[in-house]
Parts: C-alpha cells; structure tokens; sequence
C-alpha cells in the first residue's frame, strides 16, 4: 500500500505547478474513429495577463507538444504552435481557446507539452499526461469522453468555426473550472452502436451530477432508442446554487433490459464564493465543521498555503490569493486536500499525511537560520518529488565548496539535482538540474570552485 500510494504521489507532483507560470490550461476527449485508431481532440486556453509585451504591443507564446509511444519510446508527433497577437491595453486583455484534432493508432502514449512566453522563455508552464487510445468496437454500445465546455451553440453555429462538429459549435473549457461568475456547465458527449438483440428494447441515458464526497446533487435522463448511427448528447447544468467543492459528471448509457451500461465520467471545478444556502452548505460539507481547517486561524491557513503552494494549480493560487476572510481560507485549504485524497473511503487521507510528513522532514533537516526548510531549494524539491533515491555528500572536496547531488531514478529515465553552499553559510542553493522545467546550468562546478 505505502509503494502504491508513493506511486500516486509521484504521479500527481509530475502535474504540479509553479508558483509563478503561464496560465495554460489544457484538456482532452478521444471518440470514435475506426477498430484500429481513436480520434483525439486537443483543448487548450491562454490567458496572457502576464505575458511581456513588446514596445509595440505584441505577445506571442509558443506551444511546444511532444507525444511519444510509451511502449517503444518513439517521437509518434512532434511540433511547435505560435499564438501572437497585438494588445491595446492591460484591461482588453481576452484568453485564447483552440481545439487540435488526430488520429491516433490504439496505444499508450506520453504527451509533453510546454507553452512559453516567447518575449520571456522563463515564463512557461509544462504538463504532462498520459494518454491510451482504446478503439471503439463496432459491437458494443460505448460512450466518448464528455467534453466540457463553456457554451454549445446550435442555433447560429459557425461552420467554418474550429469548434464546429456535427452541426454545433463547443466552446470548450480547457481548465475545468467554474465560478459563480461562469456557472453554467455544458457538456457534449457520442454515442455509438446504439443496437441491441432484442430490437424491441431501448437504453436509458442516466446524466449525474456528484460532489467532492460522492453525494448525487443534480440529475436527469432521457430514453434513446436504438440506432444504427453516432448520437450525439449535449446538456447543461445550472451550478449557481452549489458550494465552492470539486464536482464529477457521469453518463451512463444503460440497456434497459439487461440493467447494464457504460459510464463515461468527467471531473471539474466549482468555486462559489457568493453561496449562502447555510443548510445546503452544512449537508455538502459536513466534513468541514469537524475538521482541522474549521479552528485555524489566519496566519495557520498562510503558513499551511505557503507550505503547499508547490502543488497548487496556478488557478488555485490565484484564487487564494483573491480571498480575504477567513472562512474563505479554511474552506479553500478543507477542498485543496479533500480533491487530493487518493481514498475518500478511508478517514485518513494518505497524500496529506505524506506531503506534511515532508514538510516536517525538510524543517528538520533544511532550515537556514530563520528560514524554515519548505523555502529552501532543497526542501522544495525534496516536497515535490519526494526521498532521492540516492544522495551524495561532497562536503570537503578540494578547491570546491560544499555541494550535494540527489538522484531520482524514477522520473524522466532518471534525474540530478545538484545544490551547492555557494555562500560557505550553509545555504544549499539549486545549480542544476536535467529535470525539464527546473535549473539548468551545465557550467555549476565553476560558481563552486575555491581557487582560480
């Protein structure tokens, strides 16, 4: 169980974010394209509101997308997008929303993706997923991916509109996040082989709206029948009156005579800070009141953000930092862990425990006079990747200052930090490293070097 869950955590802090990056968002959904390939569709939004312009108003970003098979480790696609564009003023400021489709043999890949300001290369966000492209049969009712999206127009749908598919226009929702200001969800999903072998029986399409504890807090359903062709699904859902929690959509495509189905689910983000139904908001969450987070005061709730900050999304960052009560902070920090319990069946949720266990750690053994360990290089990389797998202590190497070289073995086919006191006080600072997206500087020895 231990090796299993070091696994997830390794596996969720891949997806971190840092503190300070391009807001880039990105999403996915794979539907059918024949029994030996699925069609992938590629979303993704930039907001520049933090881009560096040029003296004449120009922004530009460059996408970079790497996909690779898993399997055979082999460049399946490779290529560069540029997004510029002129600006007027810091207010005009709009995000961009695009969609890229392919085909994609069945398979596992590894996608890589890196967007940069090109003004300013050092301001960027990398993500990296996981992708299995799972052809659908032609004998077997199934279910897309649900798309989330922001709008779906049917009437006045743009044809020549790169979100235009099946006659609508899907506007998508690459970050998965809501708010009060934004809070109607829609969806669009495909439904295949819609044929049974008693032609006198149907399927029932059960939409299920859940919150961050498994509880049902919308719903509906429709009768289909059956059909030798593609169906499509759209819908929406009105979260206005739902608190500020992580929330899951689920379609189940249900053979009303057998009661068996096939479920599609999507996970997505609400935050509410106007909500006031104090009934509704006690029954969603009840786990709340008796928490931790229920009695910390202010500066518990600034410590505790700071000490996690190097696993929050940039939009949970921004929201923190947009929030000036209390109880908006203690619901926020109960939510950020409550999303990363990897069994919310368990009292315990293992990954906060494993994460504060790390802090406590790097306390220990990092701190620099007043400075708590979680703000140092070393703490910082030890609380996002975890224990090195091997560390290596030169501490009185000749006409060399003290320096230290950690190795993780399980990430990226094996990575370096190297930290080095280049002050002689004892401070650890971050060289290098051939980790993608951390300190490179393959010329570290010389800032260590004693003599001339």
């Amino acid at each position: 169980m231990k090796k299993l869950f070091s696994i997830f955590f390794i596996l969720f802090a891949v997806e971190i974010y840092a503190q300070d990056e391009l807001a880039f968002e990105f999403d996915y959904a794979r539907f059918k394209y024949d029994t030996s390939s699925v069609y992938v569709e590629f979303y993704y939004d930039l907001m520049p509101s933090k881009m560096t312009a040029t003296e004449d108003l120009q922004i530009e970003a460059i996408v970079h997308v790497e996909i690779k098979d898993a399997n055979a480790d082999t460049i399946f696609f490779k290529r560069d997008w540029k997004i510029a564009n002129t600006i007027d003023t810091a207010n005009s400021l709009k995000s961009y929303t695009g969609v890229v489709g392919m085909v994609m043999p069945e398979g596992k890949y590894s996608l890589y993706i890196k967007a940069y300001d090109a003004n300013k290369p050092s301001f960027y966000k990398e993500i990296r997923e996981t992708i299995e492209a799972i052809p659908f049969t032609n004998d077997k009712y199934a279910l897309s991916d649900i798309q989330i999206a922001t709008n779906i127009k049917r009437e006045g749908a743009n044809p020549n509109s790169i979100f235009y598919k099946n006659t609508l226009e899907v506007i998508p929702n690459p970050s998965m996040i809501f708010s009060n200001k934004m809070p109607v969800l829609f969806y669009y999903a495909e439904l295949y082989n819609l044929k049974l072998e008693d032609p006198q029986a149907d399927f029932t399409l059960y939409k299920e709206l859940f919150n961050g504890i498994g509880n049902k807090v919308g719903g509906q359903s429709r009768k289909i029948a059956q059909n030798d062709k593609p169906t499509v699904d759209i819908g929406f859902f009105n979260l206005s009156k739902l608190p500020t929690d992580s929330y899951t959509l689920k379609l189940s495509l249900v053979d009303n005579k057998t009661n068996q189905g096939y479920i599609s689910s999507k996970r997505f983000y609400y935050y509410n800070p106007d909500f006031v139904d104090t009934t509704t908001h006690y029954r969603i969450n009840r786990g709340f009141a008796g928490s931790e987070f229920a009695i910390m005061n202010a500066e518990d709730c600034d410590k505790m953000f700071d000490q996690i900050k190097y696993i929050a999304s940039g939009n949970e960052i921004n929201q923190y930092k947009k929030l000036d009560s209390l109880n908006g902070k203690r619901e926020f920090l109960f939510t950020f862990w409550q999303r990363r319990d990897p069994d919310p069946s368990t009292p315990v949720n293992e990954f906060k425990e494993d994460y504060m266990r790390r802090v406590e750690y790097v306390n220990q053994n990092f701190s620099y006079y007043s400075r708590p360990g979680y703000l140092t290089d070393r703490g910082r990389v030890y609380l996002v990747y975890g224990e090195p797998d091997q560390r290596d202590r030169y501490p009185n190497q000749s006409n060399m200052k003290p320096y230290e070289v950690w190795f993780y073995n399980q990430i990226e086919g094996g990575v370096t930090f190297i930290f080095g006191d280049v002050t002689g006080f004892g401070n650890y600072e971050l060289l290098h490293s051939d980790k993608r997206g951390e300190v490179r500087d393959d010329n570290w020895q010389y800032r260590l070097r004693t003599t001339q």
